[in-house]
C-alpha cells in the first residue's frame, strides 16, 4: 500500500488540539517547541529546570502564548552553613542576591505565557526527581516502595491529565482549582494569562 492512506496514524491525530510535555530536559525541550510553533495549544515542563528557570525568555521578555504547567521538585531549601558559603568563596549576602534573583526569574517565566499557566510544587523530602518517570516504579526496592513510588507517579499523572484535558480538550476540571490533599504536592499556584508583547504595538 503506498500514499497517505499507508501512514499509520493518519485520519487518527487531531492537529488542531496538540500539546507537548517532557520530564528533565525533555521537559525544557517541550517548552521550546511551544515557543517556535504556535501548533501546540499547551505545554508541560516535568521537572525540567535549568537555575530554576523552566523556559528562556525571549528579547522581549516574553515566554510563550500558550498555556503552560510546571510540575517540580524543588531542592531542599534548608541554610547552607558558614563552611558551604566560605566554600563557593563569596559572601552570604551575595549567595542570598543570586538565590532571590534565581526565584524572581522563575516567577518572571510564568507570569509571561499568553494562556496563564500553573506551578506544581511536588514535596521535595518524600519525592525524587526520577519520580516523575516510572524507573523508580519499575525498579523498586520492594512491593511497599513500589506501591509508594506508583502512588507518586499517580499524583504526577493526575496533573498532567487534568493540565491536558482543561487545554486540549475544553474539559472542567475540578482537580486544577481545587486545594491540595495529596500527601506528595506542596502546593498548587496559578498565574493569570498576560498580554505578548506583539499584542500591544
Amino acid at each position: 500500500m503506498t500514499g497517505p492512506t499507508a501512514l499509520p496514524f493518519a485520519g487518527h491525530l487531531d492537529l488542531d488540539h496538540v500539546g507537548a510535555f517532557g520530564h528533565s530536559f525533555g521537559g525544557i525541550a517541550a517548552a521550546h517547541a511551544c515557543q517556535i510553533d504556535r501548533r501546540i495549544k499547551a505545554c508541560l515542563n516535568e521537572d525540567g529546570v535549568v537555575a530554576k528557570k523552566p523556559f528562556y525568555l525571549d528579547a522581549r521578555g516574553w515566554g510563550l502564548d500558550q498555556s503552560f504547567m510546571l510540575i517540580l521538585r524543588d531542592p531542599p531549601t534548608r541554610p547552607l552553613s558558614d563552611a558551604e558559603v566560605a566554600a563557593m568563596k563569596m559572601s552570604r549576602q551575595r549567595l542570598e542576591q543570586i538565590v532571590a534573583r534565581i526565584d524572581a526569574y522563575q516567577e518572571t517565566a510564568l507570569r509571561s505565557t499568553g494562556k496563564g499557566s500553573y506551578r506544581v510544587r511536588l514535596r521535595n523530602n518524600i519525592t525524587t526527581h526520577m519520580d516523575l518517570s516510572d524507573l523508580p516504579v519499575l525498579g523498586a526496592r520492594d512491593r511497599v516502595d513500589g506501591k509508594r513510588r506508583a502512588a507518586i507517579l499517580a499524583v504526577v499523572r493526575s496533573y498532567t491529565l487534568a493540565f491536558f484535558d482543561r487545554y486540549l480538550r475544553g474539559m472542567k476540571v475540578e482537580l486544577l482549582d481545587e486545594p491540595v490533599t495529596s500527601e506528595f504536592v506542596e502546593a498548587v499556584q496559578k498565574f493569570a494569562p498576560t498580554k505578548s508583547p506583539c499584542a500591544s504595538q
